[in-house]
């Protein structure tokens, strides 16, 4: 795990802000991911690998680099931590053929992070049910730990026992506030009662407003805690 010191320096630059949720003591990061330090726990979410490669099938010019990129911050995360455990929440990645078009150097090098860690796990998404054998690492439909549901989309608590939260992806939460007399956007966490919805760390993952419709069976937005991240600063709004 990241030594007090360099912690310290984290949470003096704005880089990250720590939270308590469900009765554990967590970090958010600017970066889009979630620290467990109790279980040295890195949670990622929403990777989308090969989006970029989906979409230039239907004549859009993003360039295919994306799936490089996301890597390249997953390790800078992965170095920066050093967590034993590497959780991905679902859509990791974009679709079914992703693997088909991935560059084998991007591959190659999803492989030797995941192969640096103690445990790497892949919960699965609705974008990506079934990730063939030639990507390393566990998968699973959902975790437990100390009573949390880590899940890609929110589960109804009542066909579980004894959870008392979940930790959740798939929904991209993005909102904007006014910072230094302009009005910014960015990705964003999300805290309500007993549901925490990740941001989307993929390169080319885009979000989607907190005030949307799409969250009102989710939470109530007054209720709810929100940590916007811009600049690589995590703020608390």
């Amino acid at each position: 795990m990241i030594d007090a010191e360099e912690l310290k320096n984290l949470l003096i630059t704005n880089q990250v802000i720590p939270i308590r949720f469900a009765n554990q003591r967590m970090l958010l990061d600017a970066n889009g991911v979630l620290v467990w330090p109790k279980h040295q726990l890195l949670i990622f979410s929403d990777l989308h690998l090969e989006k970029g490669s989906f979409l230039s099938q239907f004549a859009n010019p993003l360039p295919r680099f994306d799936s490089a990129e996301t890597i390249k911050r997953m390790v800078m995360m992965c170095q920066q931590y050093q967590c034993s455990h590497i959780v991905c929440l679902g859509d990791s990645f974009h679709d079914s053929n992703a693997l088909s078009r991935m560059q084998s150097e991007d591959l190659k090098q999803l492989n030797l992070l995941i192969e640096s860690t103690d445990k790497w796990t892949w919960v699965l998404g609705n974008h990506d049910p079934d990730i063939p054998e030639i990507v390393k690492g566990e998968r699973q439909n959902y975790l437990i730990i100390d009573n949390i549901l880590l899940v890609h989309e929110p589960e109804n608590l009542t066909e579980f026992d004894q959870i008392d939260a979940q930790i959740i992806g798939h929904f991209h939460p993005k909102s904007s506030h006014k910072l230094a007399n302009r009005k910014v956007t960015g990705k964003s966490f999300v805290s309500a009662d007993n549901l925490l919805l990740m941001p989307a760390f993929g390169k080319y993952t885009g979000g989607l407003d907190i005030k949307d419709e799409a969250f009102n069976r989710l939470f109530q937005l007054n209720n709810a805690q929100i940590y916007m991240t811009y600049n690589r600063k995590i703020y608390m709004m």
